[in-house]
């Protein structure tokens, strides 16, 4: 059974690093002037377009297989709100810009996401929720005259990462969505702790539960040209644990594998930045690895990559003053 041989990092994300005092939490050291250009004050609304798959490499030396478990949907778009603090992303892909009319050889997939990403002085924290339901395996992989589909199969997953920014010189928002812009060339070492839980189900009486768990070094770099330009470029490699439980709604009894597990990264960005519009290309490569058993290796892999244009508008100035002191806010209404 293919789902035995899929197991997906994930992990219940704890927030109870939020739960600290806000009026402190929120504010971040600031960056010299020279270094980093602020728009904490504007409300940045981004707008992305990205061709992103999550797949399953799978190895069986016993069976002499080596596959992979893939969706078919390849185009989707995702709006964000930024403001302050607070990063919204709201990903769907819309009928009428999926390019790809081949349906009927490799399946139709479903796909939807939501993300935020938040930044306490040194720390960022990353939330993640995906939903894909559609996965086929390509017929070269088998042998085969046709592909092989999987309309039910459905990938569901929750978690995220909690990263240290040791430079506060570096500016990571200039890297992912602009809601800062890096003015002079910094780099920073990024140890990233990051947990995922998945729920796998298919068109049959079984369900795999995965939990996964990783921590490791990454560093990152931005490069600015002639003021208005930026290559940023990075890289993560982390060392975790995975738990996979698999449970049959027939009787069956229910079977559990875990052991060590690897994580790789791989980031390029190019970005245009104006006080105003601003544009970029972004490209990632994530990798996880894992045994099944001594004969199964499974690989997730995540190919990204995204053009996106956005604009920045100032905010409302009362609402900026109650997320920068919400306690003091508060008592000026008292």
């Amino acid at each position: 059974m293919l789902k035995r041989y899929i197991a997906f990092f994930i992990f219940i994300l704890p927030l109870a690093c939020i739960a600290q005092q806000v009026a402190d939490s929120i504010k971040k050291p600031r960056a010299s002037a020279e270094f980093v250009e602020l728009y904490d004050d504007d409300i940045k609304v981004r707008l992305g377009f990205s061709n992103s798959f999550n797949s399953f490499r799978i190895k069986d030396g016993s069976a002499n297989l080596d596959f992979t478990l893939m969706p078919n949907q390849r185009l989707r778009s995702t709006l964000t709100f930024m403001y302050k603090f607070i990063e919204i992303d709201l990903g769907y892909t819309p009928e009428f810009i999926r390019f790809n009319k081949d349906d009927e050889i490799r399946g139709k997939t479903k796909f939807i996401n939501f993300g935020t990403r938040l930044y306490f002085k040194h720390w960022m924290q990353n939330i993640q929720y995906a939903k894909t339901e559609g996965f086929y395996v390509d017929k070269d992989d088998l042998g085969i005259t046709e592909n092989i589909l999987f309309p039910d199969f459905k990938v569901r997953k929750i978690g995220g990462s909690t990263s240290y920014i040791f430079n506060p010189n570096f500016s990571f928002r200039a890297i992912f969505l602009q809601s800062e812009w890096q003015k002079k060339s910094a780099g920073s070492f990024v140890p990233t702790f990051s947990y995922y839980f998945t729920r796998i189900r298919d068109n049959n009486p079984s369900e795999d539960n995965s939990i996964d768990v990783s921590i490791g070094p990454s560093y990152y770099y931005n490069w600015v040209i002639k003021e208005h330009f930026l290559v940023a470029a990075g890289a993560y490699g982390g060392l975790g644990y995975n738990y996979t439980k698999t449970t049959y709604k027939d009787g069956m009894p229910s079977e559990k594998l875990d052991g060590i597990s690897f994580q790789s990264q791989l980031r390029l960005t190019l970005g245009y930045n104006s006080n105003r519009f601003y544009t970029g290309a972004t490209a990632s490569f994530d990798a996880f690895y894992y045994d099944a058993d001594p004969r199964i290796h499974v690989q997730d892999q995540q190919r990204f990559f995204e053009f996106y244009v956005g604009y920045r508008f100032k905010g409302p100035d009362k609402v900026g003053k109650f997320l920068d002191d919400p306690l003091q806010a508060v008592k000026k209404t008292n």
